[in-house]
């Protein structure tokens, strides 16, 4: 498997959690603790031989990508939203 193709898959989870939080904004704190939780459980459980294969690694590692991400930067766009410097956005 490529790494160009590795970068873009990876990539995309990243871009898609960023979008999601940058379009629907963070949720309530526990939402993205579980998604946090869940993508360490997903990280940590070994996996079963049928996805043992590079496309299944590349599947579960963009799911805890995209889970990571999407907890991991809840705070900062929960900031940036709440900063009173900033232009809060009309919903």
């Amino acid at each position: 498997m490529s790494s160009s193709l590795v970068a873009l898959c990876y990539g995309s989870a990243l871009l898609l959690a960023l979008a999601l939080l940058w379009h629907f904004g963070p949720k309530s704190w526990y939402w993205h603790l579980l998604s946090i939780a869940g993508a360490l459980a997903i990280g940590l459980v070994p996996m079963p031989k049928e996805l043992n294969t590079p496309q299944g690694t590349l599947c579960v590692g963009w799911v805890f990508t995209l889970l990571f991400i999407w907890g991991i930067a809840a705070p900062a766009f929960a900031w940036l939203d709440h900063h009173p410097g900033l232009h809060h956005r009309t919903r």
